[in-house]
């Protein structure tokens, strides 16, 4: 996978996440997922700063913090154009 292609997806990836956790409540903050999701709070800062992928594993463990299926939660994600 090329560089700016792996930092596209990071970013869009963040923006997604910000969105979703934002969606869901004002109040919770990026520790409070990172505790559900059992990572930690500056992982799940760089997941939303777009300076990190997440993988397949650390999806479903945030997927799950919002209390959604993997496959509703992707859903989130449809509008990533590359």
């Amino acid at each position: 996978m090329d560089t700016n292609y792996r930092r596209e997806l990071a970013k869009h990836i963040g923006e997604t996440l910000r969105k979703i956790r934002v969606s869901q409540s004002e109040r919770i903050t990026q520790a409070d997922i990172a505790d559900f999701a059992d990572i930690s709070t500056r992982y799940y800062a760089y997941l939303e700063a777009g300076k990190r992928i997440p993988s397949f594993d650390v999806m479903l463990k945030i997927a799950k913090s919002y209390d959604m299926s993997i496959s509703d939660f992707c859903k989130h994600f449809d509008n990533i154009k590359l």
